[in-house]
C-alpha cells in the first residue's frame, strides 16, 4: 500500500513538473501565434531564449524557469485574478514537485531567479521590438 502511494505521488509530481516543459511552452507560443497575440508571443519567445542561454551558463532548473515565465506572462495577459491565483497555485505545486523528485535547492532557487530576470528583460524587450516594428 506504501508503495502504491509513493509511486502515485512521484507520478502526481512528474505531471506538475510538466507544466515547466517545453511541451506546454511551446503549445502557448502555437496558441499566440495562431491567435496573434503580438505581445505574448514576443515575451514568450525573448524569455524562451533567455532561458536556454542562460541554463549554459547557471546551474538551474529550467522547469522551475519557464514555468514562471508562463505564469507571470499569461496572468499578464488574461488579467484576471482568479486565473492568476489558479496559476499560481500550479507553479507551488511544480516548485513542491521538484523538491519531490530530489532536485536541489540550489537549481530550484536559481531556477526561480532566472525566471524573475528572464520576465523582467523579455516584458521590456518585448515593449522595444513592439515599438521598433510598429514605427
Amino acid at each position: 500500500m506504501l508503495k502504491d502511494k509513493n509511486r502515485i505521488k512521484k507520478e502526481i509530481a512528474k505531471d506538475l513538473l510538466a507544466l515547466g516543459s517545453w511541451v506546454l511552452y511551446i503549445i502557448v507560443i502555437l496558441i499566440a501565434l495562431v491567435n496573434f497575440y503580438r505581445p505574448l508571443l514576443d515575451q514568450l519567445i525573448i524569455a524562451g531564449v533567455l532561458i536556454v542561454i542562460l541554463r549554459f551558463i547557471f546551474y538551474s532548473d529550467a522547469y522551475v524557469s519557464r514555468g514562471f515565465v508562463l505564469i507571470v506572462f499569461i496572468s499578464l495577459f488574461y488579467k484576471n485574478l482568479l486565473i492568476s491565483l489558479i496559476l499560481f497555485v500550479f507553479f507551488i505545486g511544480l516548485v513542491y514537485s521538484a523538491y519531490t523528485l530530489k532536485r536541489s535547492r540550489k537549481s530550484r532557487i536559481n531556477g526561480f531567479i532566472i525566471g524573475i530576470l528572464v520576465c523582467i528583460v523579455s516584458y521590456y524587450l518585448s515593449n522595444f521590438t513592439i515599438r521598433f516594428i510598429t514605427a
